[in-house]
């Protein structure tokens, strides 16, 4: 609250980089305070309203139907999302208290609380229950996308035969939506398709848009896939060349990457995780040694000697008994871009989603002097691969698979495999 209010808007331009992010912060605790609270007044309202609930015959609403109706008209919002709403507080009153007491903590945010309300559905109680203590452990440093993904696996190890029915049902209500947008153009889209089908069709025409692409179209690859989905929808054959282009594309495999345990197994893990939190401490002492404005500077300076104190013994563990340090060429064979994409399977930024197959396998340390090898390859996204490059960002991988990302305020995050 003190942050917030140092940082009214005539203030802020007297604040370090720093001290605006920890503005920026508080702000959304403070958002997630009141969305848990407007949350927990219409659970109670929709509680109230069951208990006076009336027999109605057919030509009445229910309470539940009648309540989304009167939050709708209260908080200005379409019958959609107020049920959306009135569904997500009885959620997390009910079977979810412990999100909704994260949410007012100002631990999580909506959309998290939101994904573990979706991610829970219609599971057992007692898996449900395992499931949201799992999510929040470690929630706060995640992105609700991140979440999603954490829940999925928990719960496809859990409840398998509830997901798999989940999973039936979604695809029973299958369906083609359109929408307009706010630029003036509308949507298209075909939702709760079995997944191989949803992959069969953009994997044929992004083939199709690659051969369309290879011939000299100058449009983006984006563009010549909608184009030609277009073109196919409104009943046009696709061209000679298109046709034998696809004939002759090798099937795409559409299944996620396994989770595979590394070579190094738990005691690799340990590891990681001991070097993380060291890293972690060490830096926290150097922001409470600094003053706010050479901060930037001595973070950054701080995570350099963290990566140059461990090259030693890190190239120790990847050499192994070998006599040289990886590979000899820039590119990295197969079977070890393989071993990356398990170890991170999305872009290593802290944020970001993007598939790590669908991502450049950047050399941290950039080649040469930087070296071919498992402590020095993370996927990047092509968006992320740039922000790498750019002034006051740095990205040090001071263990395999172990990153830290600073920022031009100073801010550090730490990166682990997706086991950890």
């Amino acid at each position: 609250m003190a942050v917030c209010e140092f940082g009214e808007r005539g203030r802020l331009s007297g604040l370090t980089d720093s001290e605006l992010l920890q503005v920026a912060a508080a702000a959304r605790r403070q958002t997630s305070w009141a969305q848990a609270r407007e949350l927990a007044a219409i659970a109670e309202l929709a509680r109230r309203r069951g208990e006076d609930d009336p027999a109605v015959g057919y030509r009445g609403l229910s309470a539940h139907e009648a309540v989304v109706e009167e939050v709708g008209a209260a908080l200005t919002v379409t019958g959609n999302a107020a049920a959306t709403l009135v569904h997500l507080a009885e959620r997390l009153t009910g079977p979810l208290t412990e999100t909704l007491g994260a949410l007012e903590a100002g631990h999580i945010d909506l959309a998290t609380a939101r994904a573990i309300s979706d991610g829970t559905e219609n599971l057992p109680d007692d898996v449900v229950g395992r499931v949201q203590v799992a999510a929040l452990e470690k929630a706060s440093g995640q992105t609700s996308g991140q979440v999603r993904r954490r829940i999925k696996r928990l719960a496809e190890r859990l409840a398998p035969q509830c997901v798999e029915e989940r999973r039936r049902e979604a695809i029973r209500q299958r369906r083609l939506e359109l929408w307009e947008s706010p630029a003036g153009t509308a949507d298209l889209g075909l939702c709760d398709l079995p997944p191989e089908d949803a992959h069969a069709i953009y994997n044929k025409i992004s083939a199709a848009a690659r051969g369309v692409r290879a011939d000299g179209d100058t449009r983006s690859l984006q563009c010549i896939r909608a184009d030609l989905a277009t073109q196919l929808l409104n009943g046009h054959p696709l061209p000679d060349a298109i046709q034998a282009l696809l004939a002759q594309a090798p099937p795409t495999a559409v299944a996620a990457i396994p989770d595979a345990v590394g070579e190094q197994g738990e005691e690799h893990d340990e590891v990681i995780g001991e070097l993380a939190g060291m890293a972690d401490r060490q830096l926290g002492q150097v922001c409470d040694r600094v003053p706010a404005r050479a901060r930037s500077a001595a973070v950054a300076h701080a995570v350099a000697r963290i990566d140059l104190r461990l090259g030693a013994r890190r190239d120790t563990f990847c050499r192994g008994g070998d006599d040289t340090h990886g590979h000899p060429g820039y590119r990295a064979p197969a079977a070890l871009r393989r071993e990356i994409q398990v170890r991170h399977s999305t872009c290593v930024f802290p944020t970001c989603n993007q598939p790590s197959h669908r991502c450049d396998l950047d050399h941290t340390t950039p080649w040469r002097p930087g070296i071919t090898c498992r402590c020095n390859l993370a996927p990047l996204c092509r968006s992320h691969h740039r922000l790498k490059q750019t002034r006051g960002w740095k990205l040090h991988q001071p263990w395999p698979g172990l990153l830290i990302w600073v920022t031009p305020a100073g801010a550090w995050y730490i990166v682990r495999p997706d086991r950890q």
